[in-house]
């Protein structure tokens, strides 16, 4: 079956008069005579007699690439074999989503980087998967708000569509993930220098509890005493208390566990609220709390709490290992995030290094002692 391809130019084009121009910008089409009765294809209608389809590209070289797909589903299509149709974006992001929900995956971001590239393709015209090529995926990318440089924001949320493509692949709704790899195209790879932690003082923790009510407060507050992320602590439910004040469970960011146990007074406090203790959603508290914030007078994030609350029992002495287990991340990641600027820990370590000196019979400042003369 022959399949010509052309350009569809603008009025303004300078080139409208060559519908073979190579190179004018001008999106490509395809066009080709059907001579069966109609039918669909593709989800697309496909009637008898001539059909003109839109090649879902502007480089000549992409478009003979799908032209030679399309001319082989009509081949198969005529001798009545099966033909894999096309999966919408949309369509394939709802599945995704259920698929990751049934093995007890979270959506959190799964969601909202689902919905980002639903609306992306919708904005630009692209309605199967198939349609999304390295150029398309990557000029998502630059489409995204996240922050970069000196965050891992956008490394982050961009992991999140990595899979939804690998997971495509995988379903066989693509041949490959359009997502180039950074070991074979270092040019993409997202870099940042990670900012370093700077949790906010007591007194300021103070100043937001003293302003916040209601189930805000208690919902800072268990972040506060515990060190969980919003994203855990909003989802926590009092029922699945062990022994009164007892905490387990599983990170949602990194599915590591965790266990903590919170003051008697806070427990009956929550226990108090019945289930769920914090209804809606995640988007809705973080809102609360950064209202919090800014009656507060006070700059920072959900996440601070976390931030304080392990600086605050490194600096109180409590060993890497204790506090790995409390908030569910690797000792590893805590040395590398927290340990190094703790004025507290580092007073710590050099009242043990005074007293180990003193031990050895110097001085407290590592020196020899002087002999007094007789």
């Amino acid at each position: 079956m022959d399949i010509t391809i052309y350009r569809r130019h603008s009025a303004d084009c300078p080139e409208k008069d060559d519908r073979y121009a190579p190179r004018c910008g001008c999106p490509l089409s395809f066009q080709f005579n059907w001579k069966q009765a109609s039918t669909t294809l593709d989800g697309k209608k496909l009637k008898r007699g001539q059909n003109k389809w839109t090649a879902n590209t502007r480089s000549w070289s992409e478009a003979q690439t799908n032209a030679k797909k399309l001319e082989k589903d009509l081949e198969n299509l005529l001798q009545g074999k099966t033909v894999r149709h096309g999966v919408t974006v949309e369509a394939a992001i709802k599945e995704w989503l259920e698929f990751r929900e049934k093995n007890r995956l979270t959506n959190t971001k799964p969601n909202l980087m689902g919905q980002k590239l639903i609306d992306w393709c919708e904005k630009n015209g692209l309605l199967l998967v198939t349609a999304i090529s390295t150029d398309r995926v990557m000029k998502f990318r630059m489409s995204l708000p996240f922050r970069t440089g000196d965050s891992s924001s956008l490394k982050v949320h961009w992991a999140v569509i990595n899979g939804f493509f690998n997971w495509a692949q995988g379903m066989g709704y693509i041949d490959t993930n359009p997502i180039p790899t950074s070991r074979q195209n270092p040019q993409f790879a997202i870099r940042y220098d990670k900012k370093e932690v700077k949790p906010p003082t007591k007194k300021q923790i103070e100043k937001v509890l003293a302003t916040a009510t209601g189930r805000v407060k208690l919902l800072a507050q268990l972040m506060r005493e515990t060190g969980m992320a919003l994203v855990d602590a909003q989802k926590f439910d009092p029922a699945n208390l062990e022994d009164g004040t007892l905490i387990r469970g599983n990170r949602t960011k990194t599915t590591e566990r965790y266990r903590v146990r919170i003051s008697s007074s806070l427990a009956k406090q929550l226990d108090a609220l019945g289930s769920p203790a914090f209804p809606g959603t995640y988007r809705e508290w973080r809102e609360r709390l950064y209202k919090v914030f800014r009656e507060a007078g006070v700059e920072m994030t959900p996440h601070a709490f976390r931030h304080f609350r392990i600086s605050e029992w490194l600096a109180q002495g409590v060993s890497v290992a204790d506090v790995s287990k409390w908030v569910g991340t690797s000792e590893k990641e805590i040395r590398k995030t927290y340990e190094h600027w703790i004025k507290e820990a580092e007073d710590r370590l050099d009242e043990v290094q005074k007293q180990a000196w003193l031990a050895q019979g110097l001085d407290e400042n590592g020196n020899q002692k002087r002999q007094k003369v007789q």
